[in-house]
């Protein structure tokens, strides 16, 4: 599913995705979704609450895209964590979304936001280890 997930995510997205590297991929995922609910949180401050709908779907997408991307072989109880905090994320982004709080897409933020900094501090020589 994994490869499948991200191999659709190549597709749709513009050229620079198609030569990315995994860990770029992963980069790019949570760069995404982090954009994403911000967008979000503008969309319910002005009232289009049809597209903060399509952007907190989107988010939800690529949270579950990231967490079908877990080596939980090889990362013990980080994958488990990790995985337990995509699927409370994507419960709040729901919440969020139904009842219009853009302080929940904060909270959500603030959990992300930790998880990309870890990613992004990767050394390059590593970046090339990661795989799908």
């Amino acid at each position: 599913m994994t490869h499948i997930s991200l191999k659709k995510y190549k597709q749709t997205k513009v050229s620079s995705a198609k030569e990315a590297s995994p860990y770029q991929l992963v980069a790019m995922l949570f760069q995404e979704l982090l954009g994403n609910i911000a967008s979000a949180k503008g969309a319910i401050e002005q009232k289009n609450l049809a597209r903060k709908g399509e952007l907190i779907s989107k988010a939800i997408t690529i949270i579950s895209v990231l967490e079908g991307s877990i080596d939980f072989e090889q990362g013990g109880e980080i994958s488990n964590n990790l995985a337990a905090l995509y699927v409370y994320c994507s419960e709040q982004l729901l919440e969020a979304n139904l009842n219009n709080n853009a302080e929940i897409l904060d909270d959500v933020i603030q959990i992300l936001l930790p998880i990309k900094a870890g990613w992004d501090a990767i050394p390059a020589d590593a970046q090339t280890a990661v795989s799908f």
